[in-house]
């Protein structure tokens, strides 16, 4: 007994400190992958910049100068400077960019694994998995965040022209909030809204009813749950958005055009799967064990004879009587707040309850 007592308690000390843990190193890597994708983009549309038609023409005529005076004129030299410090950036923040990605993701997949592994720990139903939904739903944010700021797509749209060689035609890093606000910019107040809509409010709706239905006040928790089915037919719309552009974007490449999906839409998806576990764990902890077919039914009244309510005793706790109604519904009645006629029932339950079902025999 003492060795279980021990182990319950090192695991509840586990359950309080690696919260602790995660959160502020989740914060950090998704900050540096926000800020190296952001470098990483800038780096490329500067590189791009320098291969483009009008640069390259403009590079040979310095190149043909550089040489005619014996480099008094360095513009060529500046120019291929600029470039491969602009690619040397670019290459330096993508590593950067996936280093700190995979380590966001397996610090939550790790973290996900345990609040998974602490349902089997922990002995209340109900409890235990609204600590998956309040921890799952809290690091989706985190994911949700990266995938609206981080990069989510990159465009490069060239050609091999003759003698300038490859040319770039069109270099665009789309981040989702930022298209959002370009999509307001140029007057397409509808297209944005909708974005807007489907991969912002709905996905920041959807995390709030999470966390207000994982707590254990029974007003919020309530009007969450409420909330939640309400809100139930607009739940996938995230998804959705995010598997049209992942289709789109696994066939956006051809000869002359190369898409890449950047961390951003990556991160999304990690948060639409997180929110998803989330729903899940939240029905989870909302079953109930199928009622007995054997119970009493009975209709209770309470002592002012103003209240009553059909249910069956399922368990006589001191001066507590849990109940159950045919709706699956459990509750608790102080006996002091029942009739007359109900307390002897209870008593006579309590009684009968607490003899042998069958007898010895002879």
């Amino acid at each position: 007994m003492p060795s279980s007592r021990n182990s319950l308690g090192f695991l509840g000390y586990l359950l309080c400190i690696l919260p602790l843990a995660y959160y502020p190193l989740s914060l950090w890597t998704a900050a540096e992958v926000i800020l190296s994708s952001t470098a990483e983009a800038a780096a490329n549309r500067r590189a791009a910049a320098a291969t483009t038609a009008e640069a390259k023409s403009s590079y040979a005529r310095q190149w043909v100068l550089e040489k005619v005076t014996f480099g008094y004129f360095d513009g060529a030299s500046l120019a291929e400077a600029d470039y491969e410090q602009a690619v040397a950036i670019a290459a330096e923040a993508h590593h950067r960019t996936v280093r700190f990605g995979w380590a966001l993701a397996g610090l939550t997949v790790a973290f996900m694994v345990f609040a998974g592994l602490a349902t089997s720990w922990q002995t209340r139903g109900e409890n235990r998995w609204r600590y998956v939904v309040r921890h799952a739903t809290a690091a989706s944010l985190i994911l949700f965040v990266v995938g609206v700021t981080a990069t989510a797509v990159s465009l490069v749209a060239y050609s091999d022209v003759p003698v300038l060689g490859r040319v770039i035609f069109k270099y665009e890093s789309k981040v989702i909030a930022e298209a959002i606000g370009r999509l307001f910019d140029s007057g397409n107040v509808v297209l944005g809204g909708l974005i807007m809509l489907f991969s912002v409010i709905i996905p920041l709706v959807k995390v709030a009813l999470l966390l207000a239905a994982s707590t254990t006040s029974r007003g919020w928790h309530d009007a969450a749950i409420h909330g939640i089915h309400t809100f139930g037919k607009w739940s996938m719309a995230d998804v959705f958005v995010v598997a049209v552009l992942l289709a789109i974007f696994a066939v956006g490449s051809d000869a002359t055009t190369d898409a890449h999906a950047g961390p951003g839409l990556y991160f999304f998806a990690g948060y639409c799967l997180l929110s998803i576990a989330a729903g899940t764990a939240l029905a989870k902890s909302r079953q109930r064990p199928p009622i007995p077919a054997f119970l009493e039914w009975r209709l209770w009244r309470n002592n002012s004879g103003d209240h009553s309510q059909e249910a069956a005793v399922v368990a006589v706790e001191g001066n507590v009587v849990r109940v159950v109604t045919r709706q699956g519904g459990r509750g608790r009645i102080e006996l002091a707040a029942l009739s007359d006629a109900d307390r002897s029932y209870v008593e006579a339950w309590r009684q009968a309850a607490s003899e042998p079902v069958f007898e010895a025999d002879d």
